[in-house]
């Protein structure tokens, strides 16, 4: 069974670039966000509706700064086990999972570190900040493989790995 898992990661605000990849990417029954303005999500409700949401916050998040809400969550979805932060300085371990999933940098990338792979999105923020292209990822699980499609802000695929 294929599962459709939508990334996103510092938003900030930008509520047009991320009402444009949650309405192109309506058949990802999962959508993580990775921080820095995570509530940005909550001003969509039908775009999320029927669909498993997982937040975790960005450094500048008051319940970031003072620890009343978790830097890091845990997901399995079929097979893989997937860890949610915004920095990865705030992962103390890499036991037990896959792929870490971060934003932080505002760069999209994919790269394998000792057994575990680190999947940045990118940035929804604007149409370019740092130097980097505005960015997503959708992810799609199965059982034997994972395909990563890197999308630009419209839409266009820029960038596939696959994970097995």
């Amino acid at each position: 069974m294929n599962r459709g898992i939508l990334l996103l990661s510092d938003t900030h605000g930008n509520m047009a670039l991320l009402e444009q990849a949650l309405r192109r990417e309506s058949d990802c029954e999962y959508i993580f966000h990775l921080g820095d303005n995570y509530e940005d999500m909550d001003k969509f409700p039908a775009l999320v509706a029927g669909k498993t949401v997982i937040r975790v916050p960005g450094i500048f998040h008051a319940g970031y700064r003072d620890g009343s809400l978790a830097k890091v969550q845990r997901v399995e979805i079929g097979g893989w086990r997937f860890l949610l932060t915004h920095d990865v300085q705030d992962v103390s371990s890499l036991e037990e999972v896959d792929i870490i999933l971060h934003g932080h940098t505002h760069y999209a990338d994919c790269v394998k570190v000792q057994d575990v792979y680190l999947l940045n999105p990118g940035h929804l923020k604007s149409a370019k900040d740092r130097g980097y292209n505005a960015s997503y990822a959708v992810v799609r699980a199965d059982d034997n493989q994972l395909k990563i499609n890197f999308l630009s802000a419209a839409g266009v695929t820029f960038r596939t790995e696959q994970v097995v």
